[in-house]
Formats: C-alpha cells, structure tokens, sequence
C-alpha cells in the first residue's frame, strides 16, 4: 500500500519559492543554492496543502531546524518578505552567473552543460534559468538497490541514508557518500584571470586561450560507484582499465560520456515509484504512471 498524505510539490511553485528567497536559504548568513521547501503555514501535519504563501525555500540544514520548531511562524513569513536578505542572496550568488569551466576526468570542459552521462543518465548536469544562475542536477548511480542523491535544478529530490553528506553555506562544496563505496564531490570555485588557473591548474591553455571569459565559476568533480571501476576526479578518468587525462573541450554538448558499461543501475527504487503516483483531486484515488 501506498502512503501519500499530499501531491509532490509542483515545480511552478519549487520556482515561486526559489525566486522569493533570492535562489538561496534566507537566513542570516547562509545562502547555500541547494533548497528544500518547508509548510509551515499551516504545517502538513495540520493540512495537506502546497500552498506557496505558506511555504518557504530553505537549505536542508535550516529546513530541519525548521522542523523542529527553531523558527516561529511569524519569523519564517518575515524572511519571505525580507527582500532585502534575499538581494543579499542573490549577491552572494553571483559565481552561479558566471561562464562556467568544468574539471573531471582530467580534462577541462567550457560551457559544456552536461557534464557526466553514463549509459544515457545525465549523473552531473547544470543549466541557466531564466535569471542565468546555474542550476545543478544531479543523479546518483549506484549498483545498490537503495536511495542515492537526486537533485534537480538545485532542489533537494531524494538523499537516502549516506554514512556523509556535507553542503556548507553558499553552496560551493557538496559531498556525499555511501556504506557500499558510491562516492561523490563537487566543488565550485572562482577563477579571476588566466594567470591564476595557470597557476592551480599547471597549465598553460588559459593564457593562450582568448575564448575563455573571466572571471570564470570552475566546477571540479570527484565520483566513484561502488563495485565498479568507474572513477572520476579532476585529474584523470579511470574506466575499463584505462586511464585518461589532459584536453581541453569548449562548447560541447557532453563531457564525460561513458556508454554500454554493462552495469545494472538499479538505484532508488522508493523515489522512482514516488514520481510515477499522485492524488486525484476530491478523491481518494491514486493514479499510477506505468512505464515499460
């Protein structure tokens, strides 16, 4: 049997929420991208509801201080209103509106939005909203029959039970890891000009490379899945037995893309059954989306 006390939140009012708070948590100091939506107003506990006016988008630390009661419901409707907290925000977002330059595998990747495809499945993507913040998602693959990390466009989807997760405020780092080895770390960074990649990177592409707009966001990814030997990091790309690294790509469509491993994903099982039920309104019917 199927427990669902409410619809799944509406991406319309996911966007609602995001813009209210400036695309990032409000409270005093934070910032961090990576959103949850919190009902206070009333809580879900009282009534099912998605209503915006009584919700509010905040990092997933906060969102649990949220839920236990850290926060009146008078002090959570002043941050939707604080617009000024939200600018600030906003100002300390700015690195998400910047040309982007992608570090895995060994290889730096400009302005490519798709950053990690594996067997079809977009694991590492960010795109521009209408605002031109960068959005990251995120798709976690796993051999394991358990919930793994989903993130879309900076929303909070489904975490699972890591044994570590980490995303401090601003949202520049984000890392998670499993009982059974599935293992992932991005990093974002700024660059100020070619002579300072040069120097982090030991490479000289930079400077003779006009097409690259600084200052720059760099976004750098460290991956690994569990019980196969998939393994990504900044410096090389090791799979199959081989190991790449060095080149540089600029406006592709993909980065790493890895295709026909042979590998049965079989990961979140639960939150794929979630996204295939919703209610049918003024009833108590459950509509179920089957696929192939």
């Amino acid at each position: 049997m199927i427990n669902i006390t409410r619809k799944a939140i509406p991406s319309k009012v996911k966007e609602i929420l995001r813009r209210e708070v400036g695309f990032g948590c409000p409270v005093n100091g934070c910032g961090n991208p990576y959103l949850e939506y919190h009902h206070f107003d009333p809580p879900v506990s009282v009534r099912a509801h998605n209503e915006p006016q009584g919700m509010i988008a905040l990092c997933a630390h906060h969102h649990k201080k949220a839920d236990g009661g850290a926060f009146t419901t008078e002090q959570l409707h002043a941050l939707k209103l604080d617009k000024a907290n939200a600018e600030f925000v906003k100002g300390s977002l700015d690195w998400l509106r910047r040309d982007l330059l992608a570090v895995v595998g060994g290889v730096f990747y400009y302005e490519t939005p798709k950053i990690i495809v594996i067997d079809d499945h977009e694991v590492v993507s960010l795109k521009r909203d209408d605002e031109g913040y960068l959005r990251l998602s995120i798709n976690m693959l796993s051999l394991k029959a358990e919930e793994r990390l989903v993130v879309k466009d900076n929303s909070w989807e489904n975490i699972g039970n890591p044994v570590d997760l980490r995303s401090p405020p601003q949202g520049k780092e984000l890392e998670v890891k499993y009982a059974n080895g599935d293992y992932l770390y991005i990093r974002f960074s700024e660059l100020n000009s070619p002579n300072e990649a040069t120097k982090r990177y030991k490479n000289d592409l930079f400077e003779n490379n006009k097409n690259i707009i600084f200052p720059i966001t760099v976004v750098e990814v460290n991956m690994t899945i569990g019980g196969t030997n998939i393994q990504l990091s900044p410096e090389s790309t090791a799979f199959g037995g081989g190991n790449i690294s060095g080149g540089f790509m600029s406006n592709c469509n993909c980065g790493i893309l890895l295709n026909g491993t042979n590998n049965k994903w079989v990961q979140s099982p639960k939150w794929k059954l979630a996204q295939k039920t919703e209610f049918v309104d003024g009833t108590n019917i459950i509509k179920v989306k089957f696929g192939k």
